[in-house]
């Protein structure tokens, strides 16, 4: 059985169409461990015009606790549904930190879907008020300094919640040195998410 366990800064979807969301994402996964067709949402499926806008969507696996996958778009490039539909077969089956999800581990996988808002630039003076206006927020953050970029999604603050230690591993994942931090030339943008997961009984 699906049921909603948690959301964060509400975007205008209620628990009906959440957990349409996170069942659209696990029939993707598990129509394709089955070799059938692709699953393609329908206006029929979701009428409301809401689940047709571009939206920055990341879908997030795990296993028993631990991450399995998670990939997503940071931002709106595709209707919501699709990019559900596609970034949950990309967390599950293309995220090159993990082979690919098998039939047997489906049942024990772990849903959640984090809808992003835009992204905005944020402006500090210094590392110290970076740092200072991170903590404050906790918001998602985008780390990007010439062709180097990486994100961490709201929900990581939960295990990296020292602010030197949050900025530190998203710069190592951005293939950054973290004296980037306190160069000329790094950018930050920070965003929200409306986070929801499933629970499995």
């Amino acid at each position: 059985m699906l049921r909603l366990v948690s959301g964060r800064t509400g975007m205008g979807m209620n628990e009906h169409e959440r957990l349409q969301l996170l069942v659209l994402a696990r029939e993707s996964i598990r129509m394709r461990l089955l070799d059938a067709h692709e699953l393609t949402p329908t206006r029929e499926e979701f009428p409301d015009d809401k689940f047709w806008q571009d939206q920055g969507v990341f879908v997030t696996l795990t296993e028993h606790g631990e991450l399995r996958g998670c990939i997503g778009t940071i931002m709106p490039v595709s209707p919501l549904v699709q990019a559900v539909a596609s970034n949950a077969l990309s967390a599950a089956f293309s995220d090159p930190r993990f082979e690919p999800v098998e039939e047997t581990e489906f049942a024990d996988l772990h849903i959640e879907v984090s809808l992003l808002s835009v992204p905005a630039e944020l402006a500090f003076s210094s590392l110290a008020d970076l740092q200072s206006k991170l903590a404050a927020t906790r918001p998602g953050v985008i780390l990007r300094r010439g062709v180097y970029q990486a994100t961490f999604l709201p929900q990581v603050w939960e295990e990296l919640p020292n602010v030197h230690g949050f900025l530190e591993a998203l710069c190592h994942k951005a293939g950054l040195h973290t004296e980037s931090l306190s160069q000329p030339g790094l950018s930050v943008f920070t965003y929200t998410v409306e986070a929801f997961s499933e629970d499995c009984e």
